[in-house]
C-alpha cells in the first residue's frame, strides 16, 4: 500500500533530528552548504534573497507540514544556498541528513512523491509571489503584508519595523515610511513608538479587493 503524506512526515520526524529554533534565528544563509532536508513542524520560516545592491526580499514562507523548495533544489543539484532562511516565530523543524534523503529518494516511491509534490507546491507559490511583486502596487503589497502579519500574529498591534516591511514587499525603507504615513492619514493604521496598530482592517482589505475585482 502506498504511503500517504502523513506517514512520510511521521517517518521524517522519527528518523530526522528535530530542533526548536527561536524567532529571528537564521537557519541558513547565502553560500552555506546544504546538508539536510528541512521540514517545518510548527511555526513559520521566511526565505529571503539579497540583491546585488544588498537589498533583501522575502521570496516565500514555509508553514507547518511544508518543506523548503530551495533546500530541495540544493540537495538535488549539489549547490550551496543562494538565499537565507530566518524563523518568523519560535519554530520546530526536522532535519533529515543528506545521505538519508538521497537513499529514501531512490528507494521510496512514497517519499519521492512527497518531496516532488512539496517542491512543485512551493515553486508555484514562489512564482505567484514573483507575479504579485511585478503587478501589485506598493500600496497593495504593503496592505497585504500588514494583513498577513496581523493574521499570523493574531493581533492588530504589529511589532514590525519599517525595514522589515520593506524586505517583505521589495522596496526601500523610506518608501514604506511614506506609505505608512499615508495609510495613517486615511485612517487605516495608527503608528505608535514601538508598533503599528491596524484600526481599519476592511479599508486595507478593500485595496486588495479593488485590485482583484
Amino acid at each position: 500500500m502506498q504511503e500517504d503524506s502523513a506517514d512520510i512526515r511521521t517517518w521524517i520526524e522519527q528518523f530526522g533530528k528535530t530542533q526548536t529554533v527561536s524567532a529571528g534565528k537564521c537557519l541558513f544563509t547565502h553560500n552555506d552548504p546544504c546538508e539536510n532536508y528541512v521540514l517545518v513542524n510548527e511555526g513559520q520560516v521566511r526565505v529571503e534573497l539579497s540583491s546585488i545592491t544588498g537589498q533583501q526580499l522575502v521570496l516565500y514562507r514555509i508553514y507547518p507540514g511544508q518543506s523548503c523548495v530551495l533546500t530541495t533544489s540544493c540537495l538535488m543539484s549539489g549547490n550551496n544556498y543562494s538565499a537565507q532562511a530566518i524563523a518568523d516565530t519560535d519554530t520546530s523543524i526536522t532535519l533529515l541528513p543528506e545521505n538519508d534523503f538521497n537513499t529514501m529518494l531512490t528507494q521510496s516511491p512514497g517519499f519521492r512523491q512527497f518531496v516532488f509534490d512539496g517542491f512543485a507546491e512551493r515553486l508555484s507559490a514562489m512564482m505567484q509571489r514573483t507575479s504579485e511583486l511585478a503587478t501589485y502596487s506598493i500600496d497593495q503589497r504593503l496592505a497585504a503584508a500588514l494583513l498577513a502579519r496581523s493574521e499570523w500574529q493574531h493581533n492588530h498591534n504589529l511589532q514590525v519595523t519599517h525595514e522589515e516591511l520593506a524586505v517583505e514587499i521589495g522596496t526601500a525603507r523610506e518608501v514604506v515610511s511614506r506609505r505608512l504615513s499615508n495609510f495613517e492619514k486615511q485612517g487605516f493604521i495608527v503608528r505608535h513608538r514601538k508598533y503599528l496598530q491596524i484600526i481599519d482592517e476592511s479599508g486595507l482589505t478593500h485595496k486588495l479587493v479593488q485590485y482583484r475585482a
